[in-house]
């Protein structure tokens, strides 16, 4: 993490999207923290240690940013050694844990009402996560599309479908099993514990999170379906998604395109300014005013998925470098004033790079970066 996300006052805003790009509700990340503390884990050093104060937690309307929220899901599974971290703090859930919109949901008449809400209303836990229920002849899609290189990292997805699944058995009584449950990671060597969660076909490297369910669940009918509650906590929750910004940030919008067009080459800032609509001068005024530059969010982009992707061991280093919008470029460290030393080299030369070596790459670009900003 750079030292500019290591800044509490970047990493929460309550009520307000953090300055700095793309926030999430405290809701989504205080599940983790609840789980921690229930096992005898120090919550609140862990938060200290990835730059972020406690006290944001004092204001349950608080965001964090999601690059800080993403560190801390990370954190967290390293500090537990639980690979499936994501699938036990979703199995923990209990009532109430996402607050007004939870019970909006909760109090929905039927099941694929909550989710029709869910989806209307997710706004309020992520800015940029789209959520989205479609229905078909004989099933139904629930899927999570979040528009960041790699999409949501693996303990995030896991906890977000198996949450899904939790939550809805919980509100109507019914142990239901999806069709399918798809994650946009890559599969882990051991999917035993997926298999007991979601009981049902799983699908690795998909484009987002999805569950996929008989479209006969929609119609099951809610043990807490309450019309009269149900409109209070909705005035609430619109409420509440009315207090947030409503457009999105230039800076987001730029991540948003980078992550898309990475893989077609180096994009550049006047191929990006006009699918913003904007001048390449404009663009790069309004990136000022967000204390950013074009060439600093190409860099956390670059950087935040080459180290996604390199704790993927199935994939070569080489098709690292393709996603990295550099399929011939190839950087390795140099002198700690220096930035890294690049050659042009062809695919095989990456893949003969070491695990070790891969991470001082990672490093290597984390530092030159910090020094160009």
């Amino acid at each position: 993490m750079t030292g500019q996300d290591r800044n509490p006052d970047r990493n929460r805003q309550g009520g307000k999207r953090p300055p700095g790009g793309v926030s999430v509700s405290i809701r989504s990340v205080q599940p983790v923290l609840m789980f921690l503390r229930a096992r005898g884990y120090d919550g609140a050093a862990l938060l200290r240690e990835q730059g972020v104060d406690p006290e944001i937690f004092r204001d349950p309307e608080a965001r964090l940013l999601h690059v800080a929220a993403v560190r801390l899901w990370e954190a967290a599974v390293q500090h537990t050694n639980d690979p499936n971290l994501g699938l036990h703090v979703a199995e923990a859930i209990r009532p109430g844990t996402f607050g007004a919109l939870d019970y909006a949901l909760r109090t929905s008449a039927s099941l694929g009402a909550a989710f029709t809400r869910l989806s209307r209303y997710h706004r309020l836990l992520h800015d940029a996560a789209r959520v989205e229920l479609e229905t078909h002849r004989d099933h139904a899609i629930l899927s999570h599309r979040l528009p960041v290189p790699g999409g949501a990292p693996r303990p995030v997805s896991e906890f977000i479908l198996a949450s899904w699944l939790v939550t809805s058995r919980q509100a109507t009584g019914v142990d239901w099993v999806p069709i399918r449950a798809c994650f946009p990671h890559r599969a882990p060597a051991d999917t035993s514990e997926h298999h007991r969660v979601f009981g049902c076909p799983l699908k690795f490297g998909h484009s987002c999170s999805e569950l996929v369910l008989s479209r006969k669940l929609l119609d099951l009918p809610l043990l807490k379906a309450d019309p009269i509650l149900q409109g209070i906590v909705e005035t609430q929750v619109v409420a509440l998604l009315a207090k947030l910004p409503k457009a999105e940030a230039t800076t987001d919008a730029v991540r948003r395109l980078l992550a898309e067009e990475l893989a077609n080459g180096p994009p550049t800032l006047e191929q990006i300014a006009p699918r913003l609509r904007m001048s390449a001068r404009t663009l790069h005024r309004r990136l000022d005013e967000e204390g950013t530059s074009f060439r600093r969010v190409l860099a956390e982009v670059r950087r935040e998925l080459a180290a996604r992707h390199l704790r993927e061991p199935q994939l070569a280093v080489g098709e690292i470098a393709f996603l990295l919008g550099s399929p011939r470029l190839v950087p390795f460290t140099g002198p700690s004033n220096a930035g890294p030393v690049t050659h042009r080299a062809p695919i095989g030369t990456w893949n003969a790079v070491c695990p070790k070596k891969q991470g001082r790459i990672v490093d290597g670009w984390a530092a030159w970066s910090k020094l160009n900003r």
